[in-house]
């Protein structure tokens, strides 16, 4: 019975899923008539949500992940309508759409998400997301200059503060179910990257003091004389504490601080 109750629930995510990928299709296929049309705009953000958050109660996390950037992508267009919409925009945001519908094709045919169907997926997907986000920031700050609202200050256009922020936390939200595994050099890798990716956002996003801090954390895990115990209240707080200065616009003060450079100084053994 319960196995039944669990297929048809899922059976009513795939369905309404489904629904919401057409709208998201269709004011995809035409997105500058779409950005002229709050309705539109609004449909498209409210669907992407919805799968998001459906995904999210079923317990499949590439759907989440991957419908919650198209949401963010949705929610910076849906607040700036002067942003000029080119062929590259369109074509990564598609990009990103084809990605979810196959997930959701694979979940409807077999009922399940096999982990190596969904690590390829995400595999391919994730140069898809860096580019787009380039890109969004080129878009973003050329809007910026054409309104004469540039901030001088800084390169970061705030018009982006919500992927910036939706991506470091899922991020960390990783990193920490990582802290509490056992120490192996595998999971030390994986830690690793989560570091490399969030310095490579940095970059993305021209935030200088935040990829220092990023550097600073993936030197001082790549240190084994440093156990989990020690290294994850350390880092968790400083990558929580620099993306808060983030988004509250003082990035003049992220900062490695002396307890992150002390684990990160500390001379690698083999």
């Amino acid at each position: 019975m319960v196995q039944e109750q669990e297929q048809r629930i899922l059976g009513y995510f795939i369905d309404e899923a489904n629904d919401h990928l057409n709208t998201i299709e269709q004011g995809l296929v035409n997105l500058q008539d779409t950005l002229s049309d709050s309705e539109m705009i609004n449909a498209l953000f409210r669907a992407a949500h919805s799968v998001k958050g459906g995904a999210a109660m079923l317990g499949f996390d590439s759907i989440q992940q991957t419908a919650h950037r198209l949401e963010d992508y949705f929610k910076i267009l849906k607040e700036n309508p002067t942003i000029q919409i080119d062929q590259k925009l369109e074509s990564l945001l598609l990009k990103v759409f084809d990605t979810l519908q196959e997930l959701i094709k694979h979940l409807e045919s077999s009922l399940s998400l096999p982990h190596e169907v969904v690590s390829d997926l995400m595999a391919q997907t994730e140069p898809i997301f860096t580019e787009l986000n380039n890109h969004l920031q080129l878009l973003a700050q050329t809007s910026e200059r054409n309104a004469d609202s540039h901030n001088h200050n800084s390169t970061f256009s705030r018009d982006l503060l919500p992927v910036f922020q939706s991506q470091v936390l899922q991020r960390l939200r990783e990193m920490l179910q990582l802290f509490k595994q056992p120490e192996t050099s595998q999971s030390r890798q994986q830690l690793q990257e989560h570091c490399q990716q969030l310095l490579q956002l940095g970059e993305q996003f021209q935030l200088s003091g935040w990829s220092k801090v990023c550097e600073a954390a993936s030197r001082a895990i790549a240190n084994c004389d440093n156990n989990y115990r020690t290294l994850a209240p350390v880092i968790i707080k400083d990558l929580k504490q620099s993306q808060e200065l983030v988004l509250a616009g003082r990035l003049n003060e992220v900062a490695t601080t002396d307890q992150l450079k002390a684990l990160s100084a500390n001379k690698l053994h083999r």
